[in-house]
């Protein structure tokens, strides 16, 4: 290289800048084959490229779950090692140890405090749910509600009322002016004025519309806690001195006595509380402290507690899911404060003592040498087979965890198409229930349409005709153009039989339209069944198969001839057909191809996601990955100065990204697991055919939210407002169902990190927009990524 160069340049200069060009031209070279590599690398794999992003998207979030499989299963085989318990054996306790942990789990959760919440709870659903109490209660209020609107529209809308109060109003006002001060008594005169303060609240709710009953009952509500004390009966005022008079003796002596023992009670409060408050000073501190806000993990846990009651509570013979657990936990519990156990083991250990060599001498008469020395060895020289599973334990996990995704997976889909069909059903059923006990809104929207009619002189009849003629026209014309154009003979003759069997078809319509207004004329009380036959007729295959018959049968010939005809072409055209069944065939292959591709990302997908998983031992592979490129193009010492300050505030990359991802996945699970329970509880709750549906729905508008979950109330609202008529359990329910917006969509977008509630939403619908359904969860995944990065440059500028 360097004589090449002398060759050329003479100057030292001259040969700097050709070696600096020669660099960069090699750089350049290098830089365009990395660039062709990486457009070829993408060109292979582009098609794989979304299912290797979501199998990477999947397994952040099944890692922890491997993970925590992992130390569980490797912690019982360390167990059996370091207890020297055969294999065999902990196999066989395996269930029983699990039955006595789960069973003191669930003893330690009755014997708490969220224990007595949950049998409450409990008990409460029970009595709601018996005959219906919950939706007769909720009939009660609705008439209290309409009695409560009657009285308020009464007192201010009658002007004899109003006459009769203002006269009662002065009249009371009158007989207090006369009265002497001291002699009158104070609940007496309270009680009369009631209807004064009843006609006030009253009045005062008429402005507030259809709110009127919630603020008169309200106000109500408020006024008689204040005047029973509950409400404000600690104040810093004196009570009233009664003016002194000559008659005080006599005033005293006509004041009722419990007034006087209300009176002095009241004074001697008060300089109580004047001597406490002179004396020490009041710490501000001691009131209530106001704890952290519920988080989303509780709230799908009461939801979730909430689902699990009520149907414990629609299936009773399901509650020996919990008694049994109970009833062993309590069995050991006595056997351990009376020391059963210990009992059983002395007596065991005893007998042993005593026939344990004729046992021995028994099994070795009984079970020949080899089969002994097998059994031996079985449950005394497994330790390598223990060693061997010790190595295995990851892979072990991730084949628990790919499985145990397999199985929800095929699980979900049955249960989901056994739900669907059931609950389709009940759609169209509740849809046919709509129609049958609403006939008013049919008939009000005929009668609409008719008068619409006139009133624009529109001849429906005439449309129809029309219609009917330029049909005919058109087929008319398409069937002439079958026929050879130089053979008008054969075109006309085309013609003819197409127009007569359309004609005979257009009569057939009529007389059965004739002969069915007849029949509807003839009965003027129409069932249900009449409904369902005249919905169902158009679909009866039966019918629909009888009619085609006699319409072939009673015009073969024409049909026929149309065949013939039709064959005549079909033979001039086979080019034509051979076109037409090429792109039928092509459409055919491309639907296969689609399938195929879509059987091939799920093996891709599936693939890496075990891959990934097998990989990961203490740290999710890819952000191993990460990690180790970032500490590349950094610098170990760079790297290493960031991890330690970044320690506590947990600002590295790949902990950023990671936290990122998790946080948005997480988050769409829980929103999604959170709607879906809350929706099944208040369907369950308000004794709804349709549950799985809306739940469903409700599922996935909450993890892709384009339209609110709350949405799915639809469902409900109908049948209860249309179908059952009960209108305040569906304002109920409709209030019950948006409830979530105030508490629950907060608290779970609060747990995203570095990012505000409302720019996660916009996040979300940014990424349905650019990307579609799956922009929900790359939209929140971008947007924290960036933030977590920017925090990252942050703090790396202020270390530098």
């Amino acid at each position: 290289m360097g004589s090449l160069i002398d060759n050329f340049v003479v100057d030292h200069d001259q040969k700097l800048a050709f070696k600096i060009a020669s660099y960069n031209s090699m750089f350049v070279i290098l830089l365009a084959i990395c660039f062709a590599g990486l457009f070829a690398l993408y060109n292979m794999l582009y098609m794989f490229l979304m299912p290797i992003l979501w199998a990477t998207l999947v397994g952040t979030v099944l890692f922890p779950l491997k993970k925590k499989i992992s130390q569980c299963f490797g912690g019982w085989l360390e167990n059996l090692d370091r207890t020297d318990t055969p294999l065999v054996v902990g196999l066989i306790f395996l269930p029983y140890n699990y039955t006595v942990t789960t069973s003191d789990s669930i003893f330690r959760f009755f014997y708490s405090r969220l224990g007595a919440y949950f049998i409450g709870a409990y008990f409460l659903l029970k009595v709601l749910s018996y005959k219906r109490a919950f939706m007769v209660l909720l009939s009660y209020i609705g008439s209290m509600y309409q009695c409560i609107d009657c009285v308020i529209d009464f007192m201010t809308e009658s002007k004899v009322f109003m006459t009769m109060i203002v006269l009662y109003s002065a009249a009371y006002g009158g007989w207090l002016y006369v009265q002497v001060p001291g002699t009158v008594h104070k609940k007496f005169a309270r009680s009369l004025s009631l209807p004064i303060w009843v006609f006030v609240v009253a009045f005062i709710s008429s402005f507030f519309g259809p709110l009127r009953v919630m603020s008169f009952s309200l106000s109500a509500a408020t006024l008689v806690l204040i005047s029973a004390g509950i409400i404000g009966s600690n104040t810093d005022t004196p009570p009233p001195t009664p003016p002194v008079s000559a008659n005080t003796t006599q005033d005293n002596l006509l004041q009722p006595e419990e007034d006087f023992k209300d009176a002095l009670g009241v004074h001697l409060e008060h300089k109580t509380d004047n001597k406490i408050a002179s004396g020490a000073p009041k710490d501000i501190n001691n009131g209530p402290e106001f704890e952290a806000a519920v988080s989303g993990d509780t709230h799908i846990q009461i939801i979730f507690a909430l689902c699990v009651l009520i149907w414990l509570v629609r299936h009773d013979s399901m509650l020996f899911l919990i008694f049994i657990p109970l009833t062993i936990a309590i069995f050991r519990q006595i056997n351990t404060k009376l020391g059963i156990n210990e009992s059983i083991e002395d007596f065991r250990r005893n007998m042993w003592e005593k026939c344990g060599e004729q046992v021995n001498y028994m099994i070795q008469i009984v079970v020949a040498g080899p089969l002994r020395k097998f059994v031996k060895l079985l449950f005394t020289s497994d330790r390598i087979f223990v060693t061997s599973l010790r190595t295995k334990v990851d892979l072990i996990s991730s084949i628990a965890v790919m499985g145990l995704l397999a199985l929800l997976t095929v699980f979900m889909f049955l249960f989901t198409a056994f739900q669907l069909q059931q609950e389709t059903v009940h759609l169209v059923k509740l849809g046919s229930d709509v129609v049958s006990t609403n006939p008013q809104w049919l008939k009000y929207a005929r009668n609409y349409t008719e008068e619409q009619f006139m009133e624009h002189d529109i001849d429906i009849d005439n449309y129809v005709e029309k219609a009917y003629q330029q049909g005919r026209a058109w087929l008319a014309s398409n069937i002439r153009r079958l026929a050879d154009p130089k053979d008008d003979l054969r075109a006309n003759e085309l013609e003819d039989q197409a127009k007569f069997l359309v004609d005979n078809l257009y009569r057939l319509w009529e007389e059965r339209s004739f002969a069915h207004s007849i029949n509807s004329s003839s009965h003027a009380v129409v069932s249900q069944s009449d409904w369902v036959d005249h919905l169902t007729t158009p679909t009866n295959l039966e019918s629909l198969k009888g009619e085609i018959t006699n319409i072939i049968s009673s015009n073969i010939d024409t049909v026929l001839s149309i065949a013939q005809s039709l064959w005549s072409v079909v033979l001039l055209n086979v080019s034509l057909i051979s076109t037409v069944l090429g792109s039928v065939l092509w459409m055919v292959l491309g639907f296969g191809f689609e399938l195929l591709s879509f059987f091939i990302e799920i093996i891709v997908f599936l693939s890496v996601v075990y891959y990934l998983l097998a990989n990961s031992y203490d740290r999710w592979l890819p952000l191993t990955w990460i990690d180790l490129v970032t500490k590349t193009i950094m610098g170990n010492n760079v790297s290493e100065e960031l991890e330690k300050e970044d320690t506590d505030d947990g600002a590295h990359i790949t902990a950023a990204i990671e936290e990122s991802i998790q946080s948005v996945f997480v988050l769409s699970a829980k929103m999604a697991v959170f709607w879906g329970l809350y929706t099944c509880f208040i369907h369950s709750l308000f004794d709804l055919n349709v549950i799985f549906i809306p739940s469903i729905m409700a599922a996935c508008l909450a993890a892709t939210p384009i339209v609110p979950p709350y949405t799915v109330l639809i469902f409900g609202a109908v049948e209860l407002y249309l179908i059952r008529g009960e209108m305040a359990a569906g304002i109920v329910f409709t209030l019950m169902s948006i409830a979530p917006l105030m508490f629950a969509d907060i608290a779970f977008y609060r747990e995203v990190k570095n990012s505000h509630p409302y720019v996660t939403g916009l996040s979300v619908i940014g990424g349905i927009y650019w990307l579609g359904f799956q922009g929900a969860i790359f939209g929140p995944i971008i947007l924290c990524t960036m933030l977590a990065l920017f925090n990252v440059y942050i703090q790396f500028a202020k270390s530098s």
